[in-house]
């Protein structure tokens, strides 16, 4: 009689105690959906060491001045912006108008050189090898050619004075132009949340979407993409090809942000879809040159593989004919870097492994050396 009611009691606390829990955890969904009701702000508080800042022109940039490190994956590493906010090799302030010709670099993650110290971005090498010109970086992750537009604009509003800029434009530019749009005072906004968590569940998954429960429950949403990170950097550490080809990881034939080139059936670009992406990146980069031109600035475009092109495509790709064609009769050159990857990938059977950072898309240390090299080939033979 006395062990059934000490097991009544023992229900009855373990029962409280488990209401309180529920209770606390509604509590916490109910203040997140106040503070944010529709984006996940622990993704927020967590995205960045403190370089990424939200810009109300451009929708987003890099801390000016800043010193210190940044994480991609698992790993540190450095990160130096100039008083622009544009990586670079020190924090030197930059004058509007420079004493030698001025070539600005715009991109996304590829071309800000995201994961490897600016010395080892292609953009820094190519600095380096022309040490006449005074060389900007104004790339930063998840731009795409809205931004490029926007940007650019801007400082040249500001009074920024260059000679040529250099629009890397990067696989998944068409996947995020459906993304972009402006909103009702014609300020460009972003659908969806931004943040590196995002970024690297994109990374890892593919493009998913996510399943209905991480959409409606912030904290458990969070929980869950922490456990699955950690349990995929482990994985990265020891996944071989095969396990990344698999669908749903890095390098799998399915992954949407990449496989539009090869793949007109690839889901989640919107109801603009995949040609409705391309054409509104042609119609900004269209902006884009206009602006330029009207400043008597050349403008020159260069695009690159990723793994899915590498494996699944070929060099002739529809991304690098869709910006071969749209430079005829406004570029001042076109730098396609398809041919010395896919040259690179005859002579390396290793090649994904020596050219990206292992487990994600991004370039590695060699893969920026390999575009660098072809880059500054073609500079010079101009």
């Amino acid at each position: 009689m006395m062990a059934k009611s000490r097991w009544r009691r023992l229900r009855g606390i373990v029962l409280v105690n488990f209401g309180v829990l529920i209770g606390l955890y509604l509590l916490a969904e109910i203040a997140l959906r106040i503070v944010s009701s529709n984006s996940n702000p622990l993704f927020r508080l967590t995205a960045k060491t403190g370089v990424g800042i939200r810009d109300p022109v451009y929708h987003h940039t890099l801390r000016p001045k800043f010193d210190g490190f940044d994480k991609w994956g698992n790993k540190d590493y450095p990160v130096v912006t100039n008083s622009l906010g544009f990586r670079d090799a020190s924090t030197r302030d930059v004058p509007l108008v420079a004493d030698r010709k001025r070539i600005v670099f715009i991109g996304d993650s590829f071309t800000e050189g995201i994961g490897v110290p600016y010395q080892e971005t292609f953009v820094g090498k190519f600095a380096g090898a022309f040490p006449d010109l005074d060389v900007l970086n104004a790339a930063a992750e998840s731009y795409s050619p809205s931004v490029y537009y926007e940007k650019l604009n801007y400082f040249l509003d500001r009074g920024l004075r260059f000679d040529e800029a250099v629009v890397y434009i990067d696989i998944s530019d068409i996947q995020d132009e459906t993304m972009y749009y402006y909103d009702e005072h014609g300020v460009l906004q972003l659908a969806g949340e931004y943040g590196a968590q995002k970024l690297a569940g994109n990374i890892w998954s593919g493009g998913k979407k996510k399943a209905w429960w991480e959409s409606a429950f912030y904290v458990a949403d969070f929980l869950h993409q922490v456990w699955r990170y950690e349990t995929l950097a482990r994985l990265t550490e020891r996944g071989s090809l095969q396990d990344f080809m698999q669908s749903g990881y890095a390098y799998s034939r399915d992954f949407k942000r990449a496989s539009w080139t090869y793949n007109t059936d690839a889901s989640d670009y919107g109801s603009m879809g995949i040609e409705g992406g391309i054409q509104k990146a042609k119609q900004q980069m269209n902006r884009l040159y206009d602006a330029l031109s009207s400043h008597g600035i050349a403008l020159s475009v260069g695009v690159y593989p990723w793994p899915q092109q590498l494996l699944y495509d070929g060099e002739n790709s529809r991304a690098a004919q869709i910006w071969r064609d749209w430079c005829a009769g406004k570029c001042k050159q076109f730098f396609d870097h398809f041919p010395a990857f896919f040259h690179y990938k005859e002579n390396d059977p290793d090649f994904l492994k020596n050219l990206f950072i292992w487990g994600d898309v991004h370039l590695n240390v060699r893969g920026n050396q390999i575009l660098a090299d072809d880059l500054i080939a073609k500079y010079r033979q101009q």
